[in-house]
């Protein structure tokens, strides 16, 4: 049994107690008024009341049995759970031991392929399997926790060197790797430091995950590359960009663009010639930089948008960067050291990203665009509508500054459902206090439609061509 799931069958126990308890007690106080006093009609008002308030107390705590679990779907403790042992453990006084982190390099890759519920199926049996291989070297009741997709966190407390404890995780890591789970290849990678290293925990963890930046974006380091794989990673090894920029135009008065620009990446490939980043994002998925490649976008764009304003302050860029970059705390840390060295701040740049897979950490999720915001990002939903997360995320509270809707509504706007769901959407966005854009828009006939509908901004071929940014 994983020591997660001793601690949440304790969990429950106390909570069964708590229910308990109150009702052996009222039981009590009742044998003892009845035997000492007589037995009145007020008598049985008031136990009746009390057992209704019993009822109700029953139902509050089952409830809250269910929203306090300290697990979640891979029998390891949930993050909240986990972050609090942590906090638990480095406050003690005696600090020996260290904490470590696992991490799933592959695990996009793994949802993408084989969906969600296997996903969660190798993650479980991932657990169990750490959890077997720790207690044949004698280290039992280890706690586990799983922090974030395809990374666990673990604490060590009888472990006294790093050098023991980084051979142990690296065992384990080449042997999920040579048998893999359900015949499925798992990438996997650890990393370790002293539990005294720092007295906040999150400082901890930012440090165990900047252990895997290089790892998780090495262009060396491709799982199995066919041809277009090793040319994309050329080229973006070469730095082939190319940024393309088009205007923003305030649907309110379309005669003058905003002060606003998207900026399209894209990448000459050898053999291929031009391609979008939509062309080459699934080979830069797969095979595991996406951060890496943001973060070489971003280096050159920078440098490009620095010379534009210089003459043009006011002026704002969207730039597109993957949701694992924008989730990545190091990543932010990156952009933050970046803007320093080209000199701009943070308010000339949103940053927009797209997925069509939920991530489910809503609470986490809200604290990194609280972080990016707090320094003056702004923060931009692409692809709204589309058969994405993007519904999920606004349901949950995530504060985004602009949606953009997904083409395919554009493609189907004289179709009366289409009109009716983005006008809803529209206004569901408005009431949020998020700006809405709607994209590719080519034709008069649809400026008509959308006056029914009225988005906050408009772009597309109508109002003009996208052009190089090096020729702004």
């Amino acid at each position: 049994m994983l020591y997660s799931e001793f601690k949440e069958r304790q969990n429950r126990f106390a909570a069964a107690l708590k229910i308990g308890f109150p009702f052996l007690a009222l039981i009590i106080v009742y044998i003892s008024v009845f035997a000492i006093f007589d037995i009145k009609s007020n008598n049985f008002v008031l136990l009746l009341l009390f057992i209704l308030v019993y009822i109700y107390y029953i139902f509050y705590m089952i409830y809250k049995g269910f929203r306090e679990s300290l697990i979640d779907y891979t029998q390891a403790f949930n993050a909240h759970t986990m972050i609090k042992e942590i906090q638990k453990t480095i406050k003690k006084r005696n600090k020996d031991g260290f904490i470590a982190m696992i991490n799933v390099l592959n695990i996009s890759y793994i949802e993408e392929q084989y969906g969600i519920t296997v996903r969660n199926q190798i993650l479980k049996h991932l657990v169990e399997r750490l959890n077997l291989y720790l207690s044949s070297f004698g280290l039992k009741k280890i706690p586990i926790g799983r922090y974030q997709s395809g990374s666990f966190l673990l604490i060590f407390n009888e472990i006294n060197s790093k050098k023991h404890l980084d051979h142990l995780l690296t065992g384990f890591c080449k042997e999920i790797k040579s048998k893999g789970i359900f015949k499925i290849e798992i990438k996997l990678k650890s990393a370790s430091i002293e539990k005294s290293y720092d007295n906040n925990v999150k400082n901890i963890i930012s440090k165990l995950l900047s252990a895997f930046q290089d790892i998780e974006n090495n262009l060396q380091d491709i799982l199995k590359p066919d041809e277009f794989d090793n040319l994309v990673k050329n080229a973006v090894k070469a730095r082939n960009f190319i940024f393309n920029y088009q205007a923003l135009y305030p649907f309110s008065d379309m005669e003058r663009r905003t002060n606003i620009f998207s900026v399209n990446t894209k990448l000459l490939i050898d053999h291929y010639g031009v391609l979008t980043r939509l062309q080459i994002a699934y080979s830069v998925k797969k095979n595991g930089y996406e951060i890496k490649f943001d973060q070489l976008v971003l280096e050159i764009l920078f440098s490009e948008i620095k010379l534009i304003l210089t003459r043009y302050p006011d002026f704002r860029f969207i730039v597109k960067i993957s949701a694992v970059s924008f989730r990545n705390r190091n990543f932010l840390i990156f952009v933050k050291e970046l803007l320093k060295s080209v000199d701009i701040k943070a308010g000339s740049i949103y940053f927009a990203f797209e997925e069509k897979k939920t991530y489910d950490e809503f609470e986490r999720f809200k604290e990194i665009i609280d972080d990016y915001k707090s320094l003056g990002f702004g923060v931009v939903l692409d692809r709204f509508g589309a058969n994405n997360s993007g519904f999920e995320y606004l349901k949950h509270g995530l504060a985004f500054d602009i949606v953009s809707f997904d083409l395919e509504f554009v493609k189907n706007i004289y179709l009366e459902n289409y009109q009716s769901m983005l006008k809803t959407l529209v206004f569901f966005a408005k009431s949020l206090n998020i700006q809405t854009l709607i994209k590719f828009i080519e034709k008069e006939s649809v400026l008509h439609i959308l006056e029914n509908i009225h988005p906050d901004f408009v772009q597309g071929y109508l109002f003009d061509k996208p052009h190089e940014l090096k020729d702004f």
